[in-house]
């Protein structure tokens, strides 16, 4: 595997190879960090997953891509306990509501999301909003969300 520098990384990502690793830093929230990998896959998969129904489920193959609701009606989008849907720490959904229908963040009974003022909704339509997996079963939801 060739080292390759992020400014060497077009726009388009077209030298970027699928197996090619990048090391990340994270905070380990005592002064430290944490190293993490993400691959080029990662980087380059941007795929939508374009959902129409009242109820979706968060899938491993969601994990870092952007899932749309175009549901006209209200919809919710369920996030799985981590024994159901064992998603990585640090994985990221975004998430657009795409219909005239709100959108819920639902979390099965287990889960915890965390969010500003206890928020648990896409604001409007073209709203967008990511979760983050923090812990186990414990997200984060931020973006342009409401109560």
């Amino acid at each position: 595997m060739a080292e390759i520098r992020i400014s060497q990384i077009t726009a388009k990502s077209s030298n970027l190879a699928s197996t090619d690793e990048f090391a990340i830093a994270e905070s380990d929230g005592s002064g430290g960090f944490v190293s993490k990998k993400i691959t080029g896959a990662q980087i380059k998969d941007s795929t939508l997953n374009e959902q129409s129904g009242a109820l979706y489920t968060f899938a491993l193959t969601d994990a870092h891509k952007t899932v749309i609701l175009t549901n006209g009606s209200a919809a919710d989008l369920k996030i799985p306990l981590n024994s159901a849907v064992a998603f990585p720490i640090g994985t990221r959904i975004e998430l657009i509501q795409g219909g005239a229908g709100q959108i819920t963040i639902l979390p099965t009974g287990g889960v915890t999301v965390n969010s500003s003022g206890g928020k648990t909704k896409l604001a409007a339509q073209y709203a967008v909003a990511t979760i983050l997996k923090v812990a186990t079963d414990t997200w984060y939801l931020f973006g342009d969300i409401t109560t």
